[in-house]
């Protein structure tokens, strides 16, 4: 989930990116229960469409200096990132190799690792980073192996994460997709800004003030109006599901539609401000 600008990147495949697929599973304890955003008043509840939760052992986690150190660890954040995402609109595939993923883990805090070092099903990598309105955390990339989508697995992952950083008041990431925004928005209990929800000025300056200590905004335009940005990240994946289809009737979110139809080179801004 980084970029610069799309002159800059050109389809750069050092860009590590949420996992769009891996829709939540019904939460089986009330730390993980559905929350739905102030903003808005329709539940995010997701239940009606997924499949039955199962247990999923917690993550393990390491510091980014470790799993930079660790080549077993760079080797497997690299195939994961590398057999998740799609193809680039080129027709090459996106590729992460370990010498971009090293880089990129030297400068982030935390690295959770689904089904362990040696045989990982999943990762997220983010970091909290400091600004004049306290510290934000934010999920810089999020993969999930396609065989093992739909199972919880990208949920835990951002329960995680967001246990780690609890100290921080905010926690952000960017998405072309709003599946990932479903999943980060119903594990993290706040109000949440996304797409066109009337964004209050303060946060815009907060993203200005904190991009150039974020890979995913160095360099990149922020849209005021719609929360966006461009990048240079636009995989083709027939997994892409953007539209709102729930086995059972229900109302989509309200801010679904703002980001369901992004053109593939844009990512929608999420942020959400947590609950005291």
């Amino acid at each position: 989930m980084a970029f610069m600008s799309y002159y800059k990147t050109a389809y750069l495949p050092n860009k590590a990116h949420m996992d769009l697929f891996d829709l939540a599973c019904k939460p089986d304890s009330a730390s993980s229960k559905i929350n739905t955003p102030t903003l808005f008043s329709s539940q995010l509840d997701v239940d009606q469409f997924n499949k039955t939760a199962t247990h999923i052992p917690s993550p393990t986690v390491l510091s980014g200096q470790q799993a930079a150190s660790s080549e077993q660890t760079v080797r497997l954040i690299s195939q994961i990132f590398n057999e998740s995402f799609g193809y680039r609109p080129d027709g090459k595939p996106y590729k992460l190799g370990p010498k971009s993923v090293t880089e990129r883990l030297l400068q982030t805090d935390y690295v959770f690792l689904a089904g362990g070092s040696a045989a990982g099903i999943g990762y997220l990598f983010g970091k909290e980073i400091p600004s004049s309105m306290g510290r934000i955390a934010w999920i810089e990339s999020m993969a999930v192996l396609p065989i093992y989508r739909r199972q919880g697995i990208a949920t835990s992952l951002v329960q995680a994460f967001s246990e780690a950083t609890r100290a921080a008041s905010r926690l952000g990431c960017a998405t072309p997709n709003p599946i990932a925004a479903l999943i980060v928005s119903r594990v993290v209990a706040g109000q949440m800004f996304i797409g066109t929800s009337g964004t209050p000025y303060r946060l815009v300056q907060l993203l200005k003030e904190i991009r150039q200590n974020c890979f995913d905004l160095r360099g990149c335009a922020i849209s005021e109006s719609s929360l966006t940005i461009r990048t240079g990240f636009s995989p083709l994946s027939r997994s892409d599901q953007r539209e709102w289809h729930p086995h059972q009737p229900k109302p989509e979110p309200k801010w679904w539609s703002s980001i369901e139809h992004l053109p593939n080179e844009y990512e929608a801004l999420l942020i959400i401000e947590r609950h005291s």
